[in-house]
């Protein structure tokens, strides 16, 4: 019985038969410089196989093609793996250079710890199977590390998303560290909005703005069931301009880590 092909798959087989005979290279010479195997380069080739990201960061490197490989599987694995509505978004965030974000009731989706988002999933989709939150809680927590390393991260939180307990207070001590290590890390810069505060730009809902180096930014506004993305050039500068009024009602980056670390203690 012949394997069965992956439709998803496909595409990456065809790119990676066609680099490999542009370089004029036989399945086994890849074998010498990358330790795969012929038959596992043959099946990914055919789509018989699911290749694996350490696959496209070897083909990558043999065939001489500067991540190209490497992005082509994360677009095909987002489309397998995560929810229709994160797919296309999934993909802006890897190619910003810079997103900034501001959220008024939950800490940033891309700085969530896994229990944090579990704890929250599983309260607001109770229809859902545990395997179907399984399965984002891991889309979700993954979508850090697929962002270009030299992105510039900046976050505008309310303190209320800081100070409301989702879970329980080990979750939420928990979920502070991440912050507060990723600042240390220099990969984040946050800034905080205090309680009480009187009514601030940010009270119509969170946002985001992506910027890129190869086309126009947009911006993402959240709804009940996902992001609607807006590319509109008047409405992006507006966003952008309400993100600045909102950095302006906010602690400073230092002020706000010290605010951190104290709530991080209050959780025990």
């Amino acid at each position: 019985m012949n394997p069965e092909v992956n439709p998803a798959w496909v595409r990456f087989g065809v790119e990676v038969k066609k680099l490999r005979s542009k370089a004029g290279l036989t399945q086994v010479q890849i074998h010498s410089r990358t330790g795969i195997s012929a038959s596992m380069l043959s099946a990914i080739e055919n789509a018989t196989r699911a290749p694996k990201r350490n696959h496209a960061e070897l083909l990558d490197k043999a065939l001489s093609t500067h991540g190209a490989l490497v992005r082509l599987w994360l677009d095909i694995n987002d489309s397998v793996n995560v929810p229709d509505w994160w797919r296309n978004i999934g993909v802006m965030e890897r190619n910003a250079v810079e997103i900034r974000e501001y959220q008024m009731t939950f800490v940033p989706g891309l700085i969530q710890t896994d229990a944090y988002i579990r704890t929250a999933m599983r309260q607001a989709r109770r229809w859902d199977s545990a395997d179907v939150i399984e399965r984002d809680v891991e889309a979700r927590t993954s979508r850090l590390d697929k962002l270009r390393e030299d992105v510039f991260l900046w976050f505008v939180v309310d303190e209320y998303a800081f100070t409301r307990v989702v879970g329980d207070e080990q979750i939420m001590r928990a979920q502070l560290s991440r912050v507060l290590d990723l600042i240390a890390q220099g990969r984040i810069q946050v800034q905080v909005i205090t309680q009480p505060r009187p009514l601030h730009p940010g009270m119509s809902g969170p946002l985001r703005v992506l910027d890129f180096q190869d086309r126009s930014p947009v911006a993402l506004v959240e709804h009940l069931v996902g992001e609607e993305v807006i590319d509109s050039p008047q409405t992006v500068r507006q966003c952008r301009s309400l993100f600045g009024a909102l950095q302006a009602e906010a602690l400073s980056l230092s002020d706000s880590a010290r605010m951190l670390e104290k709530l991080r203690e209050d959780y025990g």
